[in-house]
């Protein structure tokens, strides 16, 4: 939350089962509300995420999902030390996305 109370958005761990072609997997996400975007908020925030699959649940691998056009999310990933894996098409949208992972 900001100081306003205002909810800045969410960051978390997902089973990315909507693509199967890289099941199994665990997916990094976050959504930020517009106002809190250019801020740092999404690194810092997945920074703390990986560092708790890390050593509190004990994955060994991540993936995060980037629909190609939103830049931000792509260069968050990458501050992460996520590397491009894959390019491939969202099944159930048609949408053009990369696949980054990173192992723990």
């Amino acid at each position: 939350m900001s100081t306003s109370g205002e909810l800045a958005g969410f960051t978390g761990l997902a089973v990315p089962a909507f693509l199967a072609e890289i099941m199994p997997a665990v997916e990094i996400g976050w959504r930020l509300g517009r106002a809190f975007w250019g801020r740092g908020l999404a690194t810092e925030a997945a920074e703390a995420v990986v560092s708790h699959a890390r050593a509190e649940l004990g994955l060994r691998r991540l993936v995060s999902i980037h629909v190609v056009g939103n830049e931000a999310s792509a260069r968050v990933m990458v501050k992460l030390g996520m590397s491009l894996e894959r390019e491939t098409v969202q099944p159930d949208t048609c949408r053009q996305v990369l696949v980054y992972a990173m192992d723990l």
